[in-house]
C-alpha cells in the first residue's frame, strides 16, 4: 500500500496528466508497469504497443539532449530488438519529461529464466534448448546495437528481458553510450557482476566504453543462461581469507578456469563443469574470462551467434529423464547429476504430455508375451546322438595300431626290467620300480591313446566345439532374462495408478508445505533490499542455486564459501519476515502444475512402458526361434561328427594292438619268459663272482630262445621291426663275437663248457614264438560328405546346376564367369563364409538348405568387394576385401579363422603394414552399403564401389 503514496509524491497526479508530444498532442498515461531510479514506465491509453517513460525531473534535465539525438537518428528503425527512444514527451510549458517507447509483450526479466525456481513459475515449459536459444538471440540483439554505432555500456540482467519463445530485447536503451555529430554521450553506471575486470573499482562516469567491454557483460549472460544462473566467477577460492565477486573479476579468477594454479578458484559444488559445453565455446569463456581478455581479445557478440548456432546442433536428449537435454560432448547428462546430489531440486520438469490416441489392448499384448513358448533346458549334446553300431573297415584289420610304437617301447622296457630283476643287477625295488612303470605305459587302453591319432584327434576337436556352442547358444538363460524383464514391466504398468493415487495423496499433505513454498518463490533475491547483501553477493548466492526466499536455509548459506552465520542470520531474517506474512488457506485447492505433473509423469510411464512391452513381444519371440533353430542347427551337425567319431573308434579297435586284452597277453608273456629265460641261464649274482670261473656267455645263451620263423622274417627286408627281429639280429651278432674268441683265445683260457655246442643249446627250453609280423597298411579315411570336388567335375566341367545357379543368383560367381570347378569351389567356400558355416568347400546338407533359404546371405550383402571411405567412390576403391585377405595400398591383413558374430563377422588374422606385423582380431558389420571395420587399432567405415 506504500507503493503508491511513494508514486504520488515523486510524480504529483497534476504532472502526469499533462504529458503531450512534440507535436503538442495530449499524450494519456494509463497504470504504472514499472518505476527505477531513474523514473517510472506507464501505459498510454488507446496505444497498447508504446509505453511512456517519465524521468524524475532531475534525471530529465540531463537525459534529454541524448534523447533528441537517438529520436533524431532513428535506431528504433535500426535495431528491431532493443527498445530505443521513439519520440520526446514534454510537461507544462515544453519542460522535457521522457519519451515513448515499444512496449515489450509479455516478455520477463532474464534471471526468471536462467534461475530453476522462478522458471518452474514463470516459463513451465522451458528446457535447455530454450535457455540455449535465447543465448543466441541475445547474442543477436547484442550484436545488432553494435552495428547501429551504440555501445550497451551497462549490460547486465535487469537490461535483458526474454519470451516463452526465446525472444530477447534489450531495454534501458536511454543509458546506452550513443554518439552523434561529433558528441558522444556516455553510459556512467553499470553492474559490478557484469563489469569486466579492467574497469572494477574505476568511476565509469567519464569512461568511453568499447564493444570488447560489452562482451564481457555479453559472456556473463550467456555462461549464467548456460549453467543455471551461475556466475562465472563465483567459486570456492582456494587460498586464505575471502574472495569477493567483484575482486575475484579484477584478479581474472574464472572459477571454472583449467588454470587452476593460477586462479587458486574451483567451481562451487556440484556445479557443472566446462566438460559438459562444446569444447570451442569453453575455450570462448577461458578467453573472455582470462587476463588476455582485456587486450580487445573477448568472443564478439558476431562470435558468440557462430558458437550457438553450432551448439545448438549438438544438443541431445537425456536417455534417463525426458525433460534434460545437454551438449552431446558432455560426459553424461548434467543436470541429471544435479538432481540426485541436490534433494528436491529439479532442474528442468518433464514436459506435459496429453495422450489422444486410442490406448492399446494391454491385455492381449501381455497374453501374447506370456504364450511364448518356454525353450526349457536344452539336453546333453551326446544323448540326442544315435546309437552307432559300426562295422570296422576290413583293410584296417591286421594293421598296426596307431599307438603300437608306445605299446613296443614299453613291452622292451619290460622285458629288459624283467631280465634286470631275474639277474639281479639292481636292488629290487628298483626292478619292480621299472618293470610297473613299463606295464602302465604299455597296458594303458586304447581308447585314451586313439584320441592322438590326427583323425580321431580332429573328429574330437570338432565334437568339443560343437558342445560348446550347444551349450552357449542353445542356453535357455537369455529367454528367461528377457521373460523376467518383461514382468517387471507388466507389474510396473499394473501399479501406475497405485503410485498416482500416492503421489496425489502426498501433495495434499504437504499443502501448507507447498503453499508457503510457492509463496516464498514470489520474492527474489534480485529485486530484494537487505542489508549487508549487495548485487555482488546475491550473484554469488545465485551461483549457488539460491534464487529465491524459498531456497534460502542456514545450512546452504553458511556452506558458500566467505557467507558466515552472520550473512546467514541475515538472510534468515529476511525469509522469516516473508513467512510471517503468509496465510495458509486450507480451502484453496492443490496447485493444478502439481498435479498435472504428477499425471504428466505416470503418463510418460505408461506410454514408455507399453512401448518396452511391444519391443518385449519381439525380442521374447525372437530369443525363442534363434534358441530352437540354433538347437537344430547344432544337433544336425553334431549327429554327422558323431558317426564319424565311432566309427574311427571301431577302426581303432580292430588293428593290432588295437585291444587291451591283446596288449595284456603279449606284455605279460613276454616278460615272464624273459625272467624265466634270464633265471634258467644265469646262477645269479653269486656265480657270476666265483673267481676261478671263466666269464660266461649269456648272449650265446639266448640264441635257442630265437624261433627260426622269426629269423627268417628278419632277414627278408620287410620294413616293420618286431621285438623278435632284434632279438635275433643280438643272437646272430653274439655268435659272430663267441666264434673270435674261441680262435684267439690261448687253450689254458677256454671256457669248460662242451665242446658240442649245439648240443648244449639244445639242451634250453625255447620261448613261445611271437605272431607272425603284418603288412602295415595307411588308415582307413572314410569316404566325404557330398561336395563340389574334382571327382564330381572337371577343371572344365560345370558344377551341380542347382547349387551354381544359386551362387550365381547369390552374387559369389559372376554373371561372366564360366562356372569351372575351381570357381564353383571358390564361390561355394565364400557363401558359407559369409553364412556363418564351415570354411570348407563339402557340400553338405545344411549347407544345401540354407543355400535354398531365402535367408541366405548374398555376397553383395556381405563384407566381400572393394571398399572406398568416399561414398561417391569418387577416388576409385582403396579396400579390398575377400575370404583370405583386406588388402589397401599400405598393408595387408591376411585372415586365419572367422569367428560367431550375430551382427556381422568377426576374423582372426594377421596384418602387416611395411615391416610391422602384428595379430588382430576384425570385426566387419554392414549397414546398407557401408562397411563398419573394428579392431583393437580403431574403427573406420567404408562404402561400397560398384
Amino acid at each position: 500500500m506504500t507503493k503508491p503514496l511513494y508514486l504520488h509524491v515523486v510524480f504529483p497526479m497534476s504532472r502526469l496528466k499533462n504529458i503531450f508530444d512534440q507535436h503538442r498532442a495530449s499524450v494519456p498515461l494509463g497504470k504504472l508497469l514499472g518505476r527505477g531510479g531513474e523514473g517510472a514506465v506507464f501505459e498510454i491509453v488507446g496505444k497498447p504497443d508504446l509505453v511512456a517513460k517519465i524521468y524524475h525531473p532531475d534525471k530529465a534535465r540531463e537525459r534529454q539532449d541524448k534523447i533528441a539525438a537517438m529520436v533524431a537518428s532513428g535506431m528504433q528503425n535500426k535495431v528491431s530488438n532493443a527498445a530505443f527512444p521513439i519520440a520526446p514527451l514534454f510537461e507544462g510549458a515544453g519542460i522535457f519529461a521522457g519519451f515513448t517507447m515499444l512496449r515489450i509483450g509479455k516478455q520477463k526479466p532474464i534471471h526468471q529464466l536462467y534461475s530453476p525456481a522462478s522458471r518452474r513459475n514463470e516459463f513451465p515449459d522451458a528446457d535447455y534448448r530454450l535457455l540455449v536459444r535465447t543465448a543466441l538471440n541475445i547474442a543477436k540483439a547484442v550484436a545488432a546495437v553494435h552495428a547501429a554505432g551504440c555501445v550497451i555500456g551497462d549490460l547486465n540482467h535487469s537490461g535483458i528481458l526474454v519470451g516463452a519463445d526465446a525472444t530477447a530485447t534489450l531495454i534501458d536503451c536511454d543509458s546506452f553510450q550513443f554518439s552523434r555529430e561529433g558528441r558522444t554521450f556516455l553510459c556512467a553506471v553499470g553492474v559490478p557482476d557484469y563489469t569486466p575486470p579492467e574497469l572494477q573499482g574505476k568511476s565509469l562516469e567519464n569512461i568511453h566504453r568499447t564493444p570488447n567491454h560489452d562482451a564481457f557483460g555479453l559472456s556473463v549472460a550467456i555462461f549464467s543462461l548456460l549453467f543455471l544462473g551461475r556466475h562465472p566467477f563465483s567459486g570456492r577460492y582456494l587460498g586464505r581469507g575471502d574472495m569477493p565477486e567483484e575482486r575475484a573479476i579484477a584478479e581474472y579468477r574464472f572459477a571454472y578456469s583449467t588454470e587452476k594454479s593460477r586462479t587458486q578458484t574451483e567451481p562451487p559444488p556440484f556445479a557443472p563443469t566446462l566438460s559438459y559445453i562444446p569444447r570451442e565455446m569453453a575455450s570462448a569463456f577461458e578467453m573472455c574470462f582470462g587476463p588476455g581478455g582485456a587486450h580487445g581479445c573477448r568472443p564478439k557478440a558476431a562470435d558468440w551467434i557462430a558458437l550457438l548456432q553450432r551448439a545448438e546442433s549438438q544438443l541431445v536428449k537425456c536417455a534417463a529423464k525426458a525433460g534434460h537435454f545437454h551438449f552431446s560432448a558432455a560426459p553424461n547428462c548434467p543436470w541429471c547429476g544435479l538432481e540426485k546430489a541436490i534433494p528436491g531440486f529439479v532442474a528442468f520438469p518433464s514436459p506435459l504430455i496429453v495422450n489422444t490416441a486410442t490406448p492399446v489392448d494391454l491385455g492381449q499384448l501381455i497374453a501374447a508375451i506370456r504364450g511364448v513358448a518356454d525353450p526349457g533346458n536344452a539336453p546333453a549334446l551326446d544323448s540326442a546322438m544315435p546309437v552307432v553300431q559300426s562295422a570296422p573297415v576290413n583293410q584296417n584289420k591286421g594293421a598296426l595300431d596307431s599307438s603300437a610304437g608306445q605299446f613296443l617301447l614299453s613291452t622292451a622296457c619290460g622285458i629288459a626290467a624283467a631280465a634286470i630283476l631275474r639277474l639281479g643287477y639292481v636292488p629290487p625295488v628298483i626292478g619292480l620300480a621299472a618293470l610297473g612303470a613299463s606295464a602302465y605305459f604299455a597296458l594303458r587302453s586304447p581308447k585314451q591313446l586313439h584320441a592322438n591319432s590326427p583323425r580321431s584327434h580332429q573328429l574330437k576337436q570338432a565334437w568339443d566345439q560343437v558342445d560348446q556352442r550347444y551349450r552357449t547358444e542353445g542356453d535357455v538363460s537369455r529367454f528367461n532374462t528377457a521373460r523376467r524383464q518383461s514382468e517387471q514391466r507388466i507389474r510396473e504398468y499394473n501399479d501406475l495408478p497405485g503410485e498416482e493415487a500416492r503421489r496425489l495423496a502426498d501433495l495434499s499433505r504437504r499443502q501448507r508445505e507447498l503453499q508457503l513454498k510457492y509463496f516464498l518463490e514470489r520474492f527474489s533475491l534480485v529485486s530484494a533490499t537487505i542489508k549487508g547483501v549487495g548485487s555482488g553477493r546475491k550473484a554469488t548466492l545465485r551461483s549457488n542455486g539460491i534464487h529465491t526466499a524459498a531456497d534460502i536455509s542456514r545450512q546452504r548459506i553458511e556452506s558458500i564459501s566467505g557467507f558466515g552465520p552472520a550473512t546467514a542470520a541475515v538472510l534468515l531474517s529476511w525469509r522469516s519476515a516473508l513467512e510471517q506474512r503468509f496465510v495458509f488457506n486450507p480451502a484453496q485447492p492443490i496447485s493444478p502444475g502439481e498435479v498435472a505433473q504428477v499425471k504428466s509423469d505416470i503418463g510418460q510411464r505408461r506410454l514408455a512402458l507399453e512401448t518396452a512391452l511391444k519391443a518385449d513381444l519381439i525380442a521374447i519371440r525372437t530369443v525363442a526361434a534363434e534358441i530352437q533353430r540354433s538347437r537344430a542347427d547344432l544337433t544336425n551337425r553334431a549327429r554327422a561328427i558323431w558317426v564319424e567319431y565311432k566309427q574311427a573308434e571301431a577302426d581303432e579297435k580292430v588293428r593290432v594292438f588295437g585291444d587291451v586284452v591283446a596288449r595284456r597277453w603279449v606284455f605279460g608273456v613276454a616278460c615272464f619268459a624273459t625272467f624265466i629265460v634270464a633265471g634258467a641261464n644265469s646262477s645269479g649274482p653269486s656265480a657270476a663272482t666265483v673267481p676261478s670261473n671263466p666269464p660266461s656267455r649269456p648272449a650265446a645263451s639266448v640264441s635257442p630262445s630265437v624261433p627260426p620263423n622269426v629269423a627268417t622274417a628278419s632277414s627278408s627286408g620287410q620294413s616293420n621291426v618286431s621285438l623278435s627281429g632284434k632279438l635275433a639280429e643280438q643272437t646272430t651278432m653274439s655268435k659272430l663275437a663267441s666264434s673270435s674268441v674261441q680262435q684267439t683265445s690261448r687253450p689254458e683260457t677256454l671256457s669248460p663248457w662242451p665242446q658240442n655246442t649245439a648240443a648244449a643249446i639244445s639242451a634250453v627250453p625255447a620261448v613261445p614264438p611271437l605272431d607272425p609280423l603284418r603288412e602295415i597298411k595307411p588308415p582307413h579315411q572314410p569316404p566325404a560328405e557330398t561336395a563340389i570336388s574334382d571327382a564330381q567335375t572337371g577343371p572344365g566341367t560345370a558344377a551341380p546346376d542347382p547349387s551354381v545357379g544359386r551362387l550365381r543368383d547369390l552374387g559369389y560367381i559372376g554373371p561372366s564367369d564360366v562356372p569351372s570347378n575351381t570357381i564353383a569351389l571358390s564361390a561355394l567356400r565364400d557363401f558359407k563364409i559369409i553364412n556363418h558355416l564351415a570354411a570348407d568347400t563339402r557340400l553338405d546338407a545344411t549347407t544345401a538348405q540354407i543355400l535354398r533359404s531365402p535367408q541366405a546371405i548374398a555376397r553383395n550383402r556381405s563384407f566381400l568387394g572393394g571398399w572406398s571411405t568416399d561414398p561417391a567412390c569418387t577416388q576409385g576403391t582403396q579396400l579390398t576385401i575377400s575370404t583370405q585377405e583386406a588388402r589397401t595400398e599400405a598393408g595387408a591383413c591376411t585372415f586365419d579363422a572367422f569367428l560367431p558374430n550375430r551382427s556381422g563377422w568377426t576374423v582372426r588374422g594377421h596384418c602387416q603394414v611395411g615391416q610391422d606385423r602384428w595379430p588382430a582380431t576384425i570385426s566387419f558389420a554392414i549397414s546398407g552399403k557401408s562397411l563398419s571395420w573394428s579392431s583393437a587399432k580403431g574403427n573406420a567405415k567404408y562404402y561400397r564401389c560398384g
